[in-house]
């Protein structure tokens, strides 16, 4: 496949349904070259359809990211304008019962693979940044749970957190080299990552009282939440507009919880995460309580 003259631009993570998927088909309306990835192709053949590329990934794995170096390096002549990490899974849990298997695999995903597709891509960004009008971008997408303590999801939350702190350091890094860095403090949008009946404490957690307020807080989020094409048709324009913003802040809740960040104490989200799941609630508190002394008593 000889080179385009259009700029491109690799997406992670862009099953139908989610996030990167609606990114993917509005990357492509603006006449970018988009080579859209996941994990099966399957998942992308509503992508395939509208005449996008689409190549398969597994950001926990090395040597699938290499592959499709290689791949994109022949599409696109050795250079690549855009790199959008969008790639990541959800496991929501408390914290002291979260199964340690799950979350080292949400970490692979979330945080390492994310690690990995920059070391392994930003050489073909480098390269674009020659002979471009425009300058070449890692997209990288954190969270507003990187900002906020969001009850039975800490190790997400740690990993978005992680993504932030890695992504603003990155920006200082690569400036030198001509390559710029955004972070996508993501807000609620409507897809398939979170789901209410992948949330199962189980009857013997000391959570078991509050499992179901969880569930609807999930349910809840889904009916208030931005769909994802409305998401991206917000997004694409910050990512390729002039002025080279660094830090986007969009979906549901996202501008509120940017501007408490930015001026609120550092408890001021405590009391709007802790009511839905039921924490400010006494008699619930209690029970928690009971059940803590009793896990205690059986140690």
């Amino acid at each position: 496949m000889s080179p385009s003259n259009k700029r491109s631009i690799l997406i992670t993570g862009c099953s139908q349904g989610g996030a990167g998927n609606a990114l993917a088909l509005e990357f492509a309306a603006q006449g970018l070259q988009v080579f859209a990835t996941a994990r099966s192709l399957e998942s992308m053949a509503n992508l395939s359809e509208n005449g996008i590329e689409t190549l398969t990934l597994d950001v926990t794995i090395p040597e699938s990211i290499v592959a499709l170096k290689d791949k994109i390096a022949k599409c696109t002549g050795g250079t690549l304008n855009i790199l959008y990490n969008n790639a990541g899974s959800m496991y929501e849990a408390p914290a002291l019962e979260a199964d340690p298997n799950l979350v080292r695999k949400m970490f692979d995903a979330n945080v390492f693979g994310l690690f990995d597709m920059v070391t392994t891509f930003t050489p073909l960004l480098i390269a674009t940044a020659v002979n471009s009008n425009s300058t070449p971008t890692i997209v990288n997408v954190a969270s507003i749970l990187a900002r906020l303590p969001f009850p039975f999801s800490s190790a997400y939350n740690a990993t978005k957190a992680a993504v932030a702190a890695y992504s603003d350091t990155l920006r200082l890094e690569l400036s030198p080299l001509g390559v710029r860095v955004v972070t996508v403090f993501m807000g609620e949008v409507s897809t398939r990552l979170r789901s209410a009946d992948n949330i199962n404490f189980g009857p013997d957690s000391l959570y078991a009282d509050v499992e179901v307020r969880v569930k609807k807080r999930t349910e809840d989020s889904a009916k208030v939440s931005i769909t994802a094409d409305v998401f991206a048709k917000q997004v694409v324009p910050k990512v390729l507009a002039s002025n080279k913003t660094s830090y986007i802040w969009k979906g549901t809740n996202a501008f509120i919880v940017w501007l408490l960040n930015a001026i609120g104490p550092q408890k001021a989200f405590d009391s709007t995460v802790m009511s839905p799941v039921g924490l400010d609630e006494k008699s619930l508190v209690k029970r928690i309580y009971e059940r803590g002394q009793r896990f205690v008593g059986q140690a």
